[in-house]
């Protein structure tokens, strides 16, 4: 796992060492074991490397070809890259045992067709010089990261976004669009990032530098296949095995290798498949938390797995104190706000503390069901079926009854929402997924930011994404699609990734292995679904390894216990950060508007993600944005202060 940047001058003028290194020295966290540059006329490459894989010099970035006219910087694992050597050593000539090479070798070979033969995590980047081209991918799934913009007659690129300001040439200017779909899905959404003409290569997407032009294009999306038989043993067999492989390929290091195991089913299992492969017990790490008991903290099933499996477990509580000492370095290297990321900063830095590498369950979810929106949908669509089935007239004489009651009453408002929902899939799946709709944010916004979106509007994210599944996939894998390609792919490989690398750790994800991914999404809505419990045919491959406590336990969830944090110790820091001073200085929302928004919150049982979300932007648009580390040290004491005065 590393860090890679560079840069293409596309009018000839010749790179500047001095303004690549310095792209990566700010990612040196990615990679503090070596650094690299390729540089010759207007091409410039750059690497961190941390070393996993052939320890030794020989797998030094930049890396060449024989005759040094391919180069490569390259960030990620091929975990099928000697399978894949077998076929390319009739050609090509190897000089290391280094992954990075095959990738090499296989574009010499195939061309952009390389990513296809490619299975793992990846982002990399290639000069050809005989062709005078430049090619970049992503994995399948993004779970590394690509960065890239193009700023007058340069290329820029990068995995972090960092990388990109260092060079002094990138403007940092907000895009109001990107902050109003955030505070809809508590992340921005590829291809777009915070700053406007700074963009994310997306999920099985490749990029093309060639004759001063940049193209982007797809090489793969989730497929959907029928299959013939609904057999449950049959299918049972098949993810069992898929799941197995993936695990067993991701155990590939040279390095101290281990798991993070939050008790739930998914991390579980990826720790029960390590300890059966693993002939020395596996390090396993967990966080708990001194508020919530076991609605939020984990641990207790996490040791049942740990004395199961027999791993060497450890864990740390965690305190609503931890989160403001450790915000600084948490938003220093949280590229872009994401208010899920806090949770994977704790973990990683207790883990990185002892390993190199570690396995996480990140995807099951959304592979197989697991979300309770997978049962609400089909809730919602039941009610659409019941309405459709009542006479027109009947239906009309109930809408105009409900016209004629006081707006305010809930039953009314419910009503209403139904009704703007009917028949339309987006819709529901919007309504369950989105922390604030349309409507909602506009009433929080300033007329002056509002000027500014453009008629921006998040539905229109879930709507392209809907467009791409085919009509005769069901309703549950529409869903599963949709989540695997915002909540997964925006949310949790981008926290995933930038968390654990600030502490230089790198994470593999057995559960959205390119082959399982296709095999699963097109298995029937009824295997992962049944009556009611939810990723059934996941949970019948790995029943046998688990305990029966953590295989009927109920679904939490990978979550902080910010909704009592944030109406007791931390509200403090609710109340400076949203202040009239602070928001009216920032302009984009209404202060009236904020203060009804945080009252509502201490008075009702509304989601602390629509607070915690405000705040996350806010401080780090100061600190990160506005590098301003006054605001967060006095946000910081301002809470501190409040707890000793308590």
């Amino acid at each position: 796992m590393c860090g890679i940047a560079g840069i293409i001058n596309l009018d000839e003028r010749p790179v500047s060492m001095g303004m690549l290194r310095s792209m990566t020295d700010v990612i040196r966290h990615r990679g503090p074991d070596d650094e690299g540059f390729y540089l010759k006329g207007r091409v410039g490459l750059g690497h961190r490397r941390l070393s996993i894989i052939d320890l030794s010099r020989a797998g030094h970035q930049p890396m060449c070809n024989e005759d040094e006219t391919v180069w490569i910087t390259f960030n990620g694992e091929i975990y099928n890259y000697k399978s894949v050597n077998e076929t390319l050593k009739a050609n090509h000539t190897f000089r290391s045992s280094c992954d990075t090479e095959t990738v090499v070798h296989a574009y010499e070979e195939y061309g952009h067709h390389c990513v296809d033969h490619l299975r793992g995590m990846f982002s990399f980047a290639v000069w050809d010089e005989k062709s005078n081209r430049f090619f970049a991918a992503v994995d399948r799934l993004r779970i590394k990261p690509f960065y890239y913009t193009v700023v007058g007659d340069t290329f820029l690129f990068a995995s972090e976004i960092k990388a990109l300001l260092a060079t002094g040439l990138v403007e940092k200017k907000l895009n109001h669009e990107a902050i109003h779909h955030y505070l809809s899905l508590q992340a921005i959404p590829v291809p777009m990032t915070i700053y406007e003409n700074v963009y994310t290569l997306p999920g099985g997407h490749a990029l093309e530098v060639e004759n001063g032009k940049v193209r982007v294009f797809s090489y793969w999306d989730i497929p959907y296949q029928q299959y013939e038989s609904d057999d449950v043993e049959t299918h049972r067999k098949k993810v069992r095995d898929l799941v197995w492989e993936s695990v067993e390929m991701r155990m590939m290091s040279d390095v101290p290798l281990g798991a993070f195991l939050s008790g739930g089913i998914d991390s579980s299992a990826i720790v029960g498949i390590m300890s059966e492969l693993s002939n020395q017990p596996v390090q396993t790490f967990s966080i708990g938390y001194d508020v919530g008991g076991h609605e939020y903290d984990d641990t207790y099933y996490a040791n049942l797995v740990s004395k199961k499996c027999g791993t060497e477990h450890k864990s740390i509580t965690v305190t609503a104190n931890d989160v403001l000492a450790r915000l600084p370095g948490f938003l220093h290297h949280l590229d872009q706000p994401s208010s899920d990321a806090i949770n994977s900063y704790f973990v990683s830095e207790l883990a990185a503390k002892d390993i190199t590498v570690v396995l996480c369950g990140q995807g099951g979810d959304e592979l197989f069901a697991g979300y309770n929106s997978f049962k609400l949908v089909n809730k919602f669509l039941q009610r659409d079926a019941k309405w459709g089935r009542v006479p027109s007239l009947l239906r009309s004489g109930i809408a105009g009854s409900m016209k004629m009651l006081p707006s305010e009453l809930s039953a009314v408002q419910k009503f209403n929402r139904f009704l703007g929902d009917y028949g339309s899939f987006v819709n529901k799946y919007a309504r369950i997924r989105m922390e604030l709709y349309e409507g909602e944010k506009h009433s929080i916004y300033s007329d002056e930011f509002i000027s500014g979106l453009n008629g921006a509007n998040t539905f229109s994210i879930y709507e392209d994404y809907y467009n791409r599944v085919p009509d005769e996939v069901d309703a549950l894998n529409k869903v599963s699609y949709l989540d695997l390609k915002t909540h997964l792919g925006d949310i949790l490989m981008r926290d995933v990734d930038v968390m654990s690398m600030a502490f230089s750790l790198e994470t593999r994800v057995p559960l959205i292995d390119h082959k399982l991914v296709e095999y699963a999404s097109g298995l029937p809505a009824s295997l992962k679904l049944k009556d009611d419990v939810t990723k059934y045919i996941f949970v019948e491959s790995v029943r046998d390894i688990l305990p029966e406590e953590v295989v009927t336990r109920k679904k939490l969830g990978f979550n902080f216990p910010f909704a009592i944090w944030l109406r007791n110790e931390l509200y403090p820091l609710v109340d400076f950060v949203l202040s009239r001073e602070a928001v009216e200085a920032r302009g984009i929302f209404r202060y009236d508007a904020i203060e009804k928004l945080k009252e509502t919150f201490l008075t009702t049982e509304i989601t602390y993600r629509r607070v915690w979300g405000l705040v996350l932007l806010e401080l780090w648009l100061r600190h990160v944005h506005d590098e301003d580390d006054q605001f967060l040290a006095d946000a910081v004491a301002a809470a501190r202060n409040h707890k000793v005065a308590a």
